[in-house]
């Protein structure tokens, strides 16, 4: 499965240019930190709800995001008589539909957290039973409160990232896309948009699927291949132009999703084509690297497959135009070098270039430097990258270092989703950054996975070693709100330990307030950077 907190590092006043024994339940230490602060809350801004509000005690732990809804349902036949019809509730997760689930799959669903975390859970019980015949508006009602359900159990990490829970997730996905065939084929595209195909089941995972395709393409260590490349759900970046096929002349994915393990990448793939796809604008399945260092990149060129992979996506950002601008004389070389195949040299001329390495993300609108500013935003290079233009039509770029972000979080403002971050401007001085974009989830995940790889330099720890740490699990919060919760004029300072250690929620005596909530798990990713603790007086 695959949410949020971390830190950054500019100059100034602004910004610079597995598998377990069943009865093995992770335990998990909550605190609360980084949240606002209730008082200043109810006094600056009333319509300001913080919906989830979790936070690790321990800075080098990580969590895996995923954020549920239960907006409807639908009617089903039943598949033994073709005949009976039943309500089944369309569950969706991390803002796409995951399946459809009849209630008494998901009563067992909850039965089961009751068995192994009823000293645990705290929130909304499950709906219970009835022995007669439910109207709409009941169904209606049943649905409310399963949702309600999910969003409290997903609050608990520690449940979330249970394996068995992942397992029951990937069930009902399985199980609601009703699949024909056991054995499929998946196409996956790689960094310069060739195509290798796998053979896979129906209900391989997307940890199953990246394993198969490391033995594919020859990695020898599979799980630092999990980790320093992603399967990501991808499609074409100009939405007017149909997308069919993907050949190398055309590959310049646009990221839609970033899959984790508790979903089958075969069936989400399906479901997306199936359900969002407009015009002929198909999503595909493409590997994209998790490298977000040059110098980390620099310490597996030694490895001829891990080269090759990197080497792939390299060029076709080059033949993209997304490493403009390079000097002529810089260029040439890099010209040169692919004319020789001289893969690891065009790398090494790439780590010169600062464009390099950047995930392009579609453009949105931030109120950066002013509200409704419109705006180009990638991440890479351990910095989230704004581009907008002055007032006189010139580009300025705005760089906001990792280090420097104290904590993310993903807000609902009425239907709307954004992403924001709180960012250390200058010594003591933080503000929220609002971005409104449609993928506030892939900013999320992307943010983590840049987290990770700060992490894992702080400590210096083996892949081995990490992926230990990824096991402990966290969380983030979400918030709601009918307006933008920043005063363009004036920062918002997030006070620490707003809410009692009694109460890691803080909010379930509101519920009944939420239409929705938004919670977040994931899969390898820390909830905070160790680095925003050593910030000095020097960085500022």
């Amino acid at each position: 499965m695959v949410s949020s907190s971390a830190m950054a590092r500019t100059y100034g006043d602004k910004p610079s240019t597995s598998s377990m024994e069943e009865d093995l339940e992770i335990e998990v230490s909550m605190r609360n930190a980084s949240i606002i602060d209730h008082q200043y809350q109810s006094e600056q801004h009333k319509d300001h709800k913080v919906l989830n509000a979790f936070n690790p005690t321990d800075k080098t732990s990580y969590s895996d995001m995923i954020h549920i809804d239960v907006p409807d349902t639908r009617t089903l036949v039943e598949r033994s008589d073709g005949v009976t019809k039943y309500t089944a509730y369309n569950i969706h997760i991390n803002g796409w539909y995951h399946g459809s689930v009849r209630f008494s799959h998901l009563y067992e669903f909850a039965e089961l957290i009751k068995q192994k975390f009823s000293q645990r859970y705290k929130g909304p019980e499950f709906p219970a039973k009835k022995l007669f015949k439910l109207d709409p508006k009941a169904i209606d009602e049943r649905r409310q409160k399963i949702a309600k359900y999910f969003q409290a159990m997903v609050q608990h990490p520690e449940i979330a990232r249970h394996y068995l829970i992942e397992k029951k997730l990937l069930g009902f996905q399985i199980d609601s896309f009703r699949a024909t065939s056991q054995y499929v084929s998946l196409d996956i595209y790689l960094g310069n948009g060739e195509k290798t195909t796998i053979k896979c089941l129906v209900s391989d995972s997307t940890m199953e699927i990246m394993r198969i395709l490391a033995e594919k393409l020859g990695f020898h260590n599979k799980d630092e291949f999990i980790y320093h490349f992603g399967l990501f759900m991808g499609k074409g970046r100009d939405p007017t132009v149909a997308c069919y096929s993907v050949t190398p002349d055309n590959f310049n994915p646009l990221l839609t999703r970033f899959l984790r393990n508790f979903e089958s990448p075969f069936v989400s793939l399906s479901t997306a084509n199936q359900k969002y796809n407009e015009n002929g604008h198909y999503n595909f399945l493409c590997i994209r690297k998790l490298i977000w260092d040059t110098r980390i990149e620099e310490s597996i060129l030694d490895d001829g497959v891990f080269v090759d992979m990197i080497y792939r996506q390299a060029v076709q950002d080059y033949k993209n135009g997304n490493l403009a601008p390079i000097k002529d004389d810089l260029e040439y070389k890099m010209k040169q070098c692919m004319q020789r195949n001289d893969k690891i040299m065009f790398l090494r001329n790439c780590h010169l270039l600062p464009t390099y390495s950047y995930e392009i993300l579609s453009p949105c609108s931030c109120d950066y430097p002013k509200p409704g500013t419109p705006c180009e935003i990638k991440f890479g290079r351990r910095q989230v990258v704004l581009t907008t233009q002055d007032e006189f039509g010139n580009p300025k770029t705005s760089l906001f270092r990792a280090t420097r972000i104290r904590v993310w979080r993903i807000t609902q403002i009425m239907e709307k989703i954004s992403f924001q971050f709180e960012y250390l401007m200058a010594k003591d001085t933080f503000e929220w950054i609002t971005l409104d974009t449609d993928q506030a989830i892939l900013m999320s995940l992307l943010l983590q996975s840049i987290g990770s790889e700060i992490l894992y330099e702080h400590n210096n720890m083996t892949i081995e070693q990490q992926v230990m740490k990824e096991k402990q699990s966290k969380g983030n919060y979400v918030e709601k709100t009918s307006k933008l919760p920043r005063d363009p004029k004036k920062p918002i300072i997030v006070l620490k330990n707003a809410v009692e250690e009694t109460d890691p929620l803080g909010v379930m005596e509101h519920y009944h307030n939420y239409n929705r909530m938004l919670t977040t798990i994931s899969d390898g990713i820390p909830q905070r950077n160790q680095a925003f603790t050593d910030i000095t007086n020097d960085d500022l």
